[in-house]
């Protein structure tokens, strides 16, 4: 018997399986709940600007979200993440990535979510769709606190690829059957590694090229959780929003 069957389904998180940024919100969390050192917390609303004026990069925002925890206990964290899990993410979930990946589930496929978000917070959203890996930005932990340390590769562009190809050579998992749900342009280095590409909810420019490689496209926009209120977290829903 091959386990799997050799194939995993692969899903990015942000703006695709959620309609949202985990790491952004994670961050908003934190900054709401008055735990990042003041130092850090008085330079997000700049770090913020910044980007939103195109002076920084996705990569430097991957690195930023995970560098906000710097000095609070890892176990903290992993409290705080659960909290803001059950707080906002939840009802942030897509319904089409829940129909996909309760499909690939029954199919017997390994089931892979991989962000560039911090690990404790796709931790939280790998156990509550009960995935078989959950992959986000790792920090070091030394002493139990959390340092500004990144563990690479960042799970971003071809990070994120040698990060997804590791688990699939772990588990003996054939990239040819496999697939890849992602809305980021940022993710074609990992497109060009699967067998079955499929674009999600994407932005103009990334549609064109998907359209050009012939990818199947799909739009999640629609919540599972649809009637559910919002809250401030939504005017953070995106780094670019």
């Amino acid at each position: 018997m091959v386990p799997f069957g050799r194939t995993a389904a692969i899903f990015d998180v942000d703006d695709s399986l959620l309609d949202g940024n985990a790491g952004t919100i994670f961050t908003w969390y934190l900054y709401n709940q008055k735990v990042m050192r003041p130092e850090m917390r008085a330079r997000i609303p700049r770090i913020i600007y910044e980007y939103a004026r195109h002076r920084l990069t996705e990569q430097d925002m991957v690195e930023v979200g995970s560098r906000c925890q710097q000095g609070l206990y890892a176990d903290d964290l992993r409290a705080h993440a659960h909290a803001c899990f059950e707080r906002h993410l939840r009802r942030r979930i897509t319904s089409g990535a829940m129909r996909h990946i309760r499909r690939h589930l029954l199919s017997g496929h390994f089931v892979l979510i991989a962000s560039g978000s911090p690990q404790y917070v796709v931790d939280e959203i790998g156990r509550h769709l009960r995935v078989h890996a959950a992959i986000g930005t790792r920090t070091r932990v030394v002493d139990g606190k959390v340092t500004d340390q990144v563990v690479p590769p960042v799970v971003f562009r071809e990070g994120k690829r040698a990060a997804v190809e590791a688990v699939l050579e772990k588990w003996d998992l054939d990239p040819a059957r496999s697939w890849l749900y992602s809305d980021s342009i940022a993710d074609v280095p990992l497109f060009e590694a699967v067998g079955n590409p499929v674009v999600v909810n994407p932005k103009a420019p990334f549609r064109a090229l998907a359209e050009r490689r012939g990818w199947e496209l799909q739009e999640w926009r629609e919540r599972n959780r649809p009637g559910e209120p919002g809250d401030v977290a939504d005017e953070w829903g995106s780094w670019g929003g």
